[in-house]
């Protein structure tokens, strides 16, 4: 199946470390996504169309689904590419 992958600045409690994560595109669009800092241990909830969380602070009542829906309810921006490890194609585009 195909993957997706995060990278990101974690910014709970200041820990401020980057790192990147893997998952389904299927979990992404259908279940639910949570990552974990492997520095400071805090989970983040990148996906969720199950409604587990929708009381979580952010998410409208579970109306935000995806960590690219609260980006962009908060104005900030999402940026998406494409990384081909073989033709080492490095790719970054709009929606």
């Amino acid at each position: 199946e195909p993957g997706l992958s995060l990278t990101f600045t974690c910014t709970a409690n200041g820990c401020g470390h980057r790192s990147s994560h893997e998952f389904t595109r299927h979990a992404y669009e259908r279940g639910i996504v949570l990552v974990t800092c492997p520095s400071c241990k805090n989970r983040h909830l990148i996906a969720d169309h199950l409604g587990w969380f929708k009381e979580t602070e952010g998410t409208s009542g579970g109306k935000l689904r995806t960590v690219e829906d609260l980006l962009r309810a908060r104005g900030e921006s999402v940026d998406r590419g494409r990384i081909d490890v073989e033709s080492g194609v490095l790719e970054y585009y709009d929606d």
